[in-house]
C-alpha cells in the first residue's frame, strides 16, 4: 500500500475495506536477498503465514521465493484469478491496461495469458 501519493493502485487500496496494513517482523533470512522493502516484507508475511503466497513481480524477489519455497503469485496471476471469478471480464484488457502504467510485460507472457483469456 505504499507509493507514490498520485498512484491509482495506491489511491484505491487506501480507501479499500478488505485491504489492511499489517505490521510484519522482518525474517533475518531474507536481508541476504537484498530485496526492496516491499518485498522483503511481502516475503517475510508469507512466511510467517504459509496458508497466504507473495504477491511479486520483481524476478529477484520470485527467485527468493521460490528458493524458500514460498508461494507466489505476480499481478498477471491475480489477474487470471479475477476473470475466473468474474470480477473482471478480460484478462488481456486488464494486461495491457497495466502496461500503459508502465508494468513490463513479456510479449511470451501476454500471448500465453490471452490464449487462457478466450472462452472455450
Amino acid at each position: 500500500m505504499n507509493g507514490p501519493h498520485d498512484d491509482p493502485a495506491a489511491q484505491n487500496l487506501a480507501g479499500a475495506r478488505w485491504a489492511r496494513r499489517q505490521k510484519t517482523q522482518i525474517n533475518p533470512e531474507l536481508l541476504a536477498w537484498n530485496l526492496g522493502a516491499g518485498e522483503t516484507s511481502v516475503l517475510s508475511f508469507a512466511l510467517a503465514n504459509p496458508q497466504y503466497s507473495a504477491i511479486l513481480d520483481d524476478r529477484a524477489a520470485r527467485r527468493c521465493a521460490r528458493t524458500l519455497e514460498v508461494p507466489i503469485l505476480g499481478t498477471a496471476g491475480i489477474l487470471v484469478l479475477a476473470k475466473r471469478r468474474g470480477l473482471i471480464d478480460s484478462v488481456e484488457a486488464g494486461l495491457h491496461r497495466l502496461q500503459t502504467a508502465g508494468l513490463w510485460l513479456s510479449g511470451d507472457l501476454i500471448e500465453k495469458l490471452s490464449v487462457k483469456d478466450k472462452p472455450g
